[in-house]
C-alpha cells in the first residue's frame, strides 16, 4: 500500500476521472465507503443520529453522499452547512441537489450555519446526535484554520461524541502532518484511495484515530504510473516478506545468527536482542559477549548459545581475535551493537567485525556509535555486503553529522539522500519508524504506539530484524518485516499492560503472537 502526498493523490484522481469514471462516480464511491465504515463502527443506520459538518469543497460532496445514504437507510441526519451551496465545488453542488430531492421528513434537518444564531444550531444538533461526521476541509488546506471553521472544530472536539473524518481530519495538513491552527480529533478516519502523509506522521496521526482505507476503484495501473516510492508497513507487506518455513526444517535451515553485543553494564541489551531473534523464528542464536555476563544470560535464556569474549576492566569486550570469532560458528547474518559501549578497544572490534564479515549485517546502538563521523567508511564497507543500520536521530547525527528534519517530506528526502547509491538500508527509529532502501524506496510504519518509548525497545527491534535477515530475507524485507512485527507485538502487549507501564520485555514476549497472526 502506497502513501501519497496531496499532489500525487490529485494526479491519480485526475487520471482516473479522465480515463475511467466521472468525478461524481468517484464521489459516490467515496461516500459509500465512509457510510459502510460508519455502520460497521457505530451501529446499523436506524440507530444513528449523525451531525454532518460541511465545508464547500469536494470533501463536502463526500459528506453529502454519506448523509444521503444514512437517511435512505433509516438514520437521522443534521446537515450543517458552513457555506452557501452556491459556493460548493461543481460535484459537491450536484450532491447537494440530490439531497434536495429526498422526500422531506424529520430524519433530515438542514442547518444553515452561515446565517442566524449558528452556534445554537450546532450545539442543538450535537446534543441530539450520537455521531459526528467531519466533511469540512479535506486535504487542500494550506493556511491556518480561522473564524467559524475554527470555532466549529472546537465544538466538535468538545462534544464527547464519536467522530468520523472523511479522507483526513479537517485542519491537518496532508503533506506535513501539521495541525493548521485547529484540527478535528477524530476517533476514526476513512481515507480515500490511498493514505496521505498527514495521516501517518505525527502530530496529524493523533488527530486521525483509527485509519481505514476506502477503496474507490482507482485502477492499479494508474497508481503504478505515478512512480510512487513510499509504502506503508502493514499486514499485507509483512505477509509478503515472511520467509517460508517447511515442516521438516531443522534449526540451521531456520536461520543462524551471530550477535556481538553486551557489556557488564548493559547485559540486558544483549539478552533482549538475542531472545527477540529467537522469538521471531530464528533457529539458533550465538551471543558473543564479555565473560562476566555469561551467567546472567544463560540463567535467563538457556536457548541462547553464549560465546565468551575477553573484556577489559570496565566489562566491555576487548582484545578479540575477530577472524577466529567469525570462523568459529556457522551463521547466516551478523548483528552487532546492543549494549556494547564505546570503549576504544570495543570500537576496534566493531569496525573489524563489520569490515571482515562476509554475511549480511545489522548495526545498531553502539555499533553505529563506533563509526562516529566515519559514515564514508561504512558506505565503503556496504559495497561488499548488505548492511542495515537502525539509528535514532541522535545516533544518526553522530554517524553522519546530519540533523534529520521533523517535517515528513523533508525527513524522507534527507534519509534518501544519505543512503542513495550505497549498500545501506536505513531503519530510522522514531514515531513513526521509517525504512529507506538505497535505491530510493521508503516504507513508513503504520503500527505501534508510545508504549514503545522505553529502554530496551530498540534492542528488541534489532533482534527481530536480525532474525529475518538470518532467515533469508533481503535487507529491505528483513527491515520492513522486523519493524512491523515489533510494533504489532507492542500493540498486542498493550492489551494487557497499557502503554505507560509497558516495558521492552512485554513487547518481546508478544513477538510470537504477532508472528502467529501473519502466519
Amino acid at each position: 500500500m502506497y502513501i501519497v502526498t496531496n499532489e500525487q493523490m490529485r494526479r491519480i484522481d485526475e487520471e482516473t476521472i479522465k480515463r475511467v469514471v466521472p468525478g461524481l462516480t468517484l464521489m459516490e464511491k467515496a461516500g459509500q465507503r465512509v457510510y459502510e465504515r460508519i455502520v460497521e463502527e457505530i451501529a446499523p443506520a436506524e440507530g444513528i443520529v449523525a451531525s454532518v459538518f460541511l465545508g464547500s469543497g469536494n470533501n463536502a460532496g463526500d459528506g453529502m453522499v454519506v448523509a444521503r445514504l444514512l437517511v435512505e437507510n433509516g438514520a437521522t441526519v443534521y446537515l450543517n452547512y458552513l457555506r452557501p451551496p452556491e459556493k460548493f465545488s461543481p460535484d459537491a453542488f450536484k450532491n447537494y441537489q440530490r439531497i434536495q430531492q429526498l422526500e422531506k421528513s424529520e430524519r433530515l434537518v438542514e442547518n444553515l450555519l452561515y446565517s442566524g444564531d449558528w452556534k445554537k444550531k450546532v450545539l442543538d444538533a450535537i446534543e441530539s446526535s450520537n455521531l459526528i461526521v467531519d466533511a469540512l476541509l479535506g486535504t487542500g488546506i494550506s493556511k491556518p484554520v480561522k473564524g467559524d471553521y475554527a470555532e466549529v472544530i472546537g465544538l466538535i472536539n468538545e462534544s464527547g461524541l464519536p467522530i468520523c473524518s472523511i479522507d483526513i481530519p479537517s485542519g491537518v495538513n496532508g503533506d506535513t502532518a501539521e495541525i493548521m491552527g485547529d484540527a478535528v480529533v477524530a476517533d476514526f478516519t476513512v481515507t480515500l484511495g490511498l493514505p496521505k502523509l498527514g495521516c501517518v506522521f505525527y502530530p496529524g496521526k493523533v488527530c486521525t484515530g483509527y485509519l481505514s482505507i476506502g477503496d474507490i476503484g482507482i485502477p492499479e495501473e494508474i497508481v503504478e504510473e505515478q512512480g510512487l516510492m513510499v509504502w506503508g508497513i502493514e499486514t499485507e507487506m509483512a505477509v509478503e516478506f515472511l520467509p517460508e518455513r517447511v515442516p521438516w526444517s531443522h534449526k540451521f535451515q531456520c536461520g543462524s545468527l551471530l550477535m556481538i553485543a553486551g557489556s557488564r553494564r548493559y547485559s540486558g541489551a544483549s539478552f533482549l536482542a538475542s531472545l527477540s531473534a529467537l522469538k521471531s523464528g530464528c533457529g539458533i542464536v550465538y551471543l558473543a559477549g564479555p565473560e562476566s555476563i555469561r551467567e546472567v544470560i544463560q540463567s535467563s535464556a538457556p536457548e541462547i548459545i553464549f560465546i565468551s569474549l575477553t573484556e577489559n576492566q570496565s566489562g566491555s569486550i576487548a582484545d578479540v581475535d575477530v577472524a577466529e570469532l567469525l570462523s568459529s560458528v556457522r551463521f547466516d547474518a551478523l548483528a552487532i551493537g546492543p549494549g556494547l559501549t564505546t570503549d576504544g578497544q570495543t570500537v576496534k572490534v566493531v569496525k573489524e567485525a563489520v569490515s571482515k564479515v562476509d554475511k549480511p549485517v545489522i548495526i545498531d546502538a553502539d555499533g553505529i556509535n563506533a563509526f562516529e563521523d566515519e559514515f564514508e567508511l561504512l558506505k565503503e564497507i556496504s559495497k561488499n555486503k548488505p548492511v542495515i543500520i537502525s539509528p535514532h536521530s541522535g545516533e544518526l547525527k553522530r554517524l553522519t553529522g546530519v540533523v534529520v528534519p521533523d517535517r515528513p517530506p523533508d525527513r524522507i528526502s534527507t534519509l534518501q539522500s544519505l543512503v542513495n547509491g550505497t549498500g545501506i538500508t536505513l531503519v530510522h527509529k522514531g514515531a513513526p519508524t521509517v525504512v529507506v532502501h538505497h535505491d530510493g524506496r521508503v516504507a513508513v510504519n503504520m503500527h505501534g504506539h508510545h508504549g514503545q518509548a522505553t529502554a530496551g525497545s530498540g534492542d528488541v527491534l534489532t533482534g527481530t530484524i536480525a532474525s529475518f535477515l538470518a532467515q533469508g530475507c533481503d535487507a529491505w524485507g528483513a527491515s520492513c518485516l522486523g519493524v512491523y512485527l515489533h510494533s504489532r507485538a507492542a500493540e498486542i502487549a498493550y492489551e494487557e499492560t497499557g502503554a505507560r507501564g509497558m516495558i521492552a520485555g512485554d513487547c518481546m514476549m508478544a513477538l510470537p503472537l504477532a508472528l502467529r497472526e501473519i502466519e
